[in-house]
């Protein structure tokens, strides 16, 4: 099946711009009243259960130790906006707490249910605290990554629209809990309606082949994969790799480690792979480093670039372009 090879040029777009993009998109939503909402009754484990398998990947990249608390409550939100939420809350306890701990969870607060998330970092001074959900507000300069420091204040938003209450304690050089305080509710939406919002139903068609040479990683990026509805294969070598070429299976996407063991390379995996099936697939080099040779050889080539730790959002954002 033959990609448009226009898609991996779309590819070369920072994805710090990308991602600053959307943030104003949404603020500007917020502001003008059009962001659209979908208000239903859902378990809360339909949401968990995607942020789990979403951070559990990431986690693991950065040595972080991240549990989800399974709940099955039944609360009345906008799944989709709610989840976008508490991913910005995930997104932060990340960045601010490496090698930590981070932990999901809910529970019924005087009839309405808190769901929170916790970490152990380094927590927010207390002359920042009254502001971090403004706009463009960062709790550590030198840590902040492309993004603009809208996150907070999209959050903020969106529980303003969806009539649910935010709110944030944090101790100094301990940590911080961020919360979102919304009603239960008294029944599930019908089938019909949930099946309209399923997330994962776009990247059903990809078959994608993740190359690395530490299982954990493979673990992860397998478990993410699926959970998007992904037909995924992994192997830990090129060897490996076109084993599953030899046995019929043919990946419309394959993304691999840069360093591999024995001196190779991803770049190689996906050289070999592209004399066997020519430009048919897209091909992805995934890694920590940025050399400048590095780059310029996986540009020459016509492959992508996603930098290491991975981000999910940069990651879905490229299948969908498959």
């Amino acid at each position: 099946m033959m990609k448009h090879v226009n898609s991996l040029l779309i590819l070369k777009v920072p994805w710090g711009c990308r991602r600053a993009d959307s943030d104003l998109l949404d603020i500007s939503r917020l502001e003008s009243g059009k962001l659209q909402t979908n208000v239903r009754g859902f378990q809360l484990s339909e949401v968990f259960n995607n942020l789990k398998a979403e951070f559990s990947a990431i986690s693991i990249g950065q040595q972080i130790d991240f549990s989800v608390v399974s709940s099955s409550l039944i609360v009345k939100s906008d799944p989709k906006l709610l989840r976008r939420v508490l991913q910005n809350f995930l997104t932060n306890a990340f960045r601010y707490n490496p090698e930590g701990k981070v932990l999901l969870g809910a529970r019924r607060v005087n009839g309405r249910v808190r769901i929170d998330v916790w970490d152990d970092g380094i927590g927010i001074p207390e002359d920042k605290q009254k502001e971090i959900f403004n706009e463009f507000t960062r709790v550590d300069q030198a840590r902040a990554d492309q993004g603009l420091g809208l996150g907070l204040a999209i959050s903020r938003g969106i529980a303003r629209v969806l009539n649910h209450q935010i709110s944030m304690r944090s101790w100094p050089d301990k940590g911080s809990v961020f919360s979102i305080t919304l009603d239960v509710a008294t029944e599930l939406a019908p089938v019909a309606d949930k099946t309209k919002v399923a997330p994962d139903e776009g990247l059903s068609h990809l078959k994608v082949l993740c190359v690395d040479n530490e299982p954990d990683i493979l673990v992860g990026m397998q478990t993410l994969l699926a959970r998007w509805g992904c037909d995924v294969r992994t192997a830990l070598d090129l060897v490996a790799s076109l084993k599953h070429l030899e046995e019929g299976w043919e990946p419309d996407v394959i993304l691999s480690d840069y360093r591999l063991d024995n001196g190779r390379t991803g770049l190689e995996v996906l050289q070999q792979f592209r004399l066997r099936m020519g430009d048919s697939f897209n091909g992805v080099i995934i890694s920590a480093d940025r050399t400048e040779s590095m780059l310029d050889g996986i540009k020459s080539n016509g492959f992508a670039f996603i930098a290491k730790p991975v981000k999910p959002l940069k990651l879905r954002a490229i299948l969908n372009r498959s």
